[in-house]
């Protein structure tokens, strides 16, 4: 696979609504087209050459899954939008991988758009693309930013039989891909918490600035998840509420369910957040009392070294009159109080407990 730059919203600058500029990580490779048709009896999947093969394989009387994966290819998703009817402003929404999760109804489909939370690196930093529904009454059309496994358990119960969806429509076809993506978030928010537990470990340990960095990653993983799951939240309550006609009384419980999850991920990721704040007080305490022990450390050395730079700065000045300058044992007298008053001092920094 072939990734550059980001192309940025600004390149939309002047232009009229509905208009395609593909906004994301720029990309060479040839989009996949699959589908996957089904009914309670039978299902079968197909990978499509283009878009002309797969419209002479879709078929009203099966529930039709069809997964995009490649949304930078705009002359690809203007044919598919004219195929199924689709309107501009969802088009130029699906080809913009900035866009926030949302949901809109059309009457004849519904659009969906979320952000699906990919394993997060190394050096701490979480792949998340978009990924965009269309759904109809007999067909529902998924849109990724790249070719990806998240679906492919999803895929491989259907055609095994095992999935509900082959008995539903793909109102509950859409739930279940949704559920994936927000389950998938408990992967992201598990593995961001283990790190979590290893800084607490570290950060009473840790005498460089590696921490530090490590918590401001961890604040940035958060942060990109709380974005991406907290509109999330506003359309999967719409999708409970059946804003939409296509959406069955039995499958808008399911939506309800959806919608728990997204609250109790939400309040983890507020947890986990309190979490680092904490832990970020505790560091700032931490480095502020190593650099204390440090200043005390020095403030004793020096002062204990006041009365022999004292005594020194007596002897020696050039005045001739000193009785102890001829005195026989002068010198073994100057050692003898300076090592009195460094014995002294430290017996009154250890009775004041300084040391």
């Amino acid at each position: 696979m072939s990734e550059t730059s980001n192309t940025k919203l600004s390149k939309k600058s002047g232009l009229p609504p509905g208009s395609l500029v593909h906004i994301g990580k720029s990309r060479s490779e040839k989009i996949d087209i699959s589908l996957l048709k089904y009914n309670s009896e039978t299902a079968e999947f197909h990978n499509c050459a283009d878009i002309m093969e797969l419209n002479s394989l879709v078929d009203k009387n099966y529930m039709n899954w069809i997964n995009i994966n490649g949304i930078h290819e705009i002359e690809s998703i203007e044919q598919i939008g004219k195929e199924f009817n689709i309107h501009p402003l969802v088009l130029e929404d699906i080809v913009n991988a900035e866009q926030r999760p949302k949901f809109e109804d059309y009457d004849d489909y519904f659009f969906v758009t979320l952000k699906a939370s990919g394993s997060i690196s190394v050096k701490n930093i979480m792949d998340v693309q978009q990924i965009s529904f269309i759904v109809g009454k007999n067909y529902l059309i998924s849109f990724h930013e790249n070719k990806n496994e998240l679906f492919q358990k999803n895929i491989e119960r259907i055609l095994n039989g095992k999935s509900k969806a082959r008995k539903n429509g793909c109102d509950f076809l859409a739930y279940l891909l949704i559920d994936t993506v927000v389950d998938n978030y408990y992967f992201a928010l598990e593995e961001i918490e283990d790190k979590i537990e290893i800084l607490e470990e570290k950060i009473l340990k840790d005498t460089t600035g590696k921490t530090l960095q490590e918590i401001q990653k961890m604040k940035r993983l958060l942060v990109m998840l709380l974005k991406a799951v907290f509109p999330l939240r506003e359309a999967v309550s719409k999708l409970e509420r059946k804003e939409s006609e296509l959406i069955q009384d039995s499958s808008a419980i399911f939506f309800r369910d959806i919608y728990d999850h997204i609250i109790h991920i939400i309040e983890s990721v507020e947890s986990q957040r309190d979490i680092l704040s904490g832990l970020m007080d505790v560091y700032m305490s931490n480095t502020s009392n190593r650099m204390n022990a440090v200043m005390k450390v020095l403030a004793i050395i020096a002062t204990i070294f006041m009365p022999i730079t004292f005594f020194a700065g007596v002897y020696g000045m050039n005045i001739e009159n000193i009785p102890e300058l001829k005195w026989q044992y002068g010198y073994l007298f100057f050692w003898s109080v300076c090592i009195a008053s460094v014995v002294l001092m430290l017996i009154y920094f250890k009775r004041r407990k300084w040391l």
